[in-house]
């Protein structure tokens, strides 16, 4: 089957890469020649400049991988079109546009699902199915953390640009954080927040680092934040710690410690599932409970879990989704909605 892809940066390439693993054929859009050229060549797959001669071929689906700012419209379009739609998080740069994608998913009836690849580690399925078997008891908090130490994407592109990005590291990093941490406690609505929002690095002259994502246009346009921190609480009586930072002097952390009345949990998922990355895939779930028994004991037990790559399982979830016309359960653009609303309310606590 052929597929085609809108914005062909390193989310657009990202995909291309996971779809011909998975036998599929890839066609390619991108306003920028060079870009068009490099996709040409490393995927032998045609290219055009506007998405009109996209929507002219034969493709049973298209992924929208376009700067933040761009989904709305390349979104709606597709969707009118008739063609099923990934996009990549976040659904959109800001909750009115966000809106206006559902509604014509709504309305066009086609299925649209959202990229969120975490959800689709090994090791937070597992520990969604203990959610759901009830072995917690009440949820009654959860701690989310995604910290990066130095791992601000493209400083100084559009990343780092609230008007084409929307935000910064809540927005980007932030919106899988949040959505693992919904669909892990069955997608409650945010009360109450208190929150904070920073931007302390990626402005400095002299900010050190590894390794960049993106190319570093040197703080160019850096209006956004690198970290947030808030308490939040849930109209079911949950609280919930996040914490999101794109630069930090800490360790590179990302895991949602679960506290339940019954038994507890660590989920401890990759800082980076991008295919430049060079560390091992972190899929990790550990349980934890104190028994009442002969001996009072406490019990931690390591889960093991089948290594499994969550791009691809994500995507044969969309491909499933496009050939069948059968609208998603995992990632719908529903549910990047509601992330999008709880990311919306963060937001306005923090500023």
């Amino acid at each position: 089957m052929k597929f085609g892809i809108i914005g062909l940066g390193a989310h657009g390439i990202t995909h291309a890469n996971v779809l011909t693993r998975l036998g599929q054929t890839v066609i390619g859009v991108d306003a920028n020649s060079e870009a068009r050229a490099e996709f040409s060549e490393t995927f032998d797959a045609k290219t055009y400049k506007n998405t009109a001669s996209l929507y002219e071929q034969d493709v049973a689906g298209i992924i929208i991988a376009t700067p933040n700012k761009f989904h709305e419209a390349t979104a709606t379009e597709a969707l009118d079109a008739g063609f099923p739609t990934l996009i990549e998080k976040p659904l959109a740069h800001d909750l009115p546009s966000a809106e206006r994608i559902v509604e014509a998913a709504n309305q066009t009836d086609c299925p649209c699902l959202v990229s969120f690849s975490n959800k689709f580690q090994t090791a937070c399925s597992v520990a969604k199915s203990y959610v759901e078997s009830g072995y917690f008891g009440k949820i009654t908090h959860i701690r989310a953390r995604h910290v990066r130490r130095r791992g601000i994407p493209g400083r100084g592109t559009w990343y780092t640009s609230k008007d084409i990005a929307g935000g910064g590291a809540l927005l980007d990093i932030g919106a899988n954080l949040v959505n693992v941490l919904l669909y892990l406690t069955g997608w409650p609505a945010i009360t109450e927040v208190v929150g904070n929002a920073r931007s302390e690095f990626g402005k400095q002259d002299n900010y050190a680092y590894l390794d960049m994502y993106d190319d570093n246009g040197q703080a160019k346009m850096y209006d956004v934040e690198d970290s947030v921190t808030a308490f939040s609480k849930f109209g079911d009586g949950m609280t919930a710690s996040i914490e999101v930072a794109w630069a930090a002097n800490a360790q590179p952390e990302h895991t949602y410690v679960i506290q339940g009345t019954d038994a507890g949990a660590e989920l401890r998922l990759s800082n980076d599932l991008s295919e430049k990355s060079e560390s091992p895939l972190t899929n990790e779930l550990s349980l934890l409970e104190t028994r009442p028994d002969d001996i009072d004991h406490h019990v931690d037990a390591a889960v093991t879990v089948p290594d499994s790559d969550p791009l691809e399982r994500e995507m044969r979830h969309f491909i499933t989704a496009a050939t069948d016309e059968e609208h998603p359960t995992l990632n719908s653009a529903q549910q990047g909605l509601r992330v999008q609303r709880a990311i919306d309310t963060i937001y306005t606590a923090s500023r």
